[in-house]
């Protein structure tokens, strides 16, 4: 959760200073599958990730693949 913590603050942080300065750009959150499916399928962790407007790219780390854009 820790983890979750930090990467979520990051996140937030870089996506408004990227509304500032660039705008036309977009932020994406990159996750492991194994992390996306054991951490990211939860409904608490899935509402505050719509609260707080997450856009997800779940990756396959092994096979270095993006399987899945999430806005």
């Amino acid at each position: 959760m820790r983890d979750f913590e930090v990467a979520l603050g990051q996140y937030i942080l870089y996506r408004d200073l990227i509304k500032l300065t660039e705008p036309e750009y977009t932020i994406y959150l990159a996750v492991k599958d194994g992390i996306y499916v054991n951490f990211f399928e939860r409904d608490s962790i899935k509402e505050i990730s719509k609260i707080n407007q997450l856009l997800l790219i779940v990756v396959d780390m092994e096979q270095e693949e993006i399987l899945e854009w999430i806005s």
